[in-house]
């Protein structure tokens, strides 16, 4: 029963990455790109976003495969700022279309901000309860 909790953690880290990255793609993406093929600056918070996902769905699966083992604890807290970077990307720190109707300000930048949050609070109650559970077994 103990072996299933720690694991939960990492399942549920490793779902809210991949909703992240599948998500930022097909969900909820940056505005399309203009006629003539250019990209307006929102698409590259998109793929700034995208790549944050990918390494979070990386590191969240080290925390599943690792259980409560040694990796476990550092991988979540690695997962904290690495989400606070992909709540921040869009329109902190690379802006979005100046229109506050089109789709980046509507549904991209929310949806990357509470899934980021979502990311960070379960990394940090995930590594804090690895943690108390190897001070518990000591």
């Amino acid at each position: 029963m103990k072996k299933i909790r720690i694991r939960t953690g990492g399942i549920i880290l490793f779902i809210l990455s991949l909703m992240l990255t599948v998500g930022i793609k097909l969900i909820f993406p940056a505005c399309a790109p203009h006629d003539d093929g250019t990209f307006m600056c929102c698409h590259w918070a998109e793929q700034s976003v995208f790549g944050a996902g990918l390494a979070l769905t990386a590191i969240s699966l080290i925390v599943l495969i690792s259980g409560n083992g040694k990796a476990a604890p550092g991988a979540s807290l690695a997962m904290v700022p690495l989400a606070a970077f992909a709540a921040l990307t869009p329109d902190i720190l690379i802006p979005l279309c100046k229109m506050p109707m089109m789709q980046c300000h509507t549904a991209t930048r929310p949806a990357v901000i509470v899934i980021s949050c979502l990311i960070a609070a379960a990394a940090l109650v995930n590594a804090v309860l690895i943690l108390r559970k190897k001070e518990e077994n000591k």
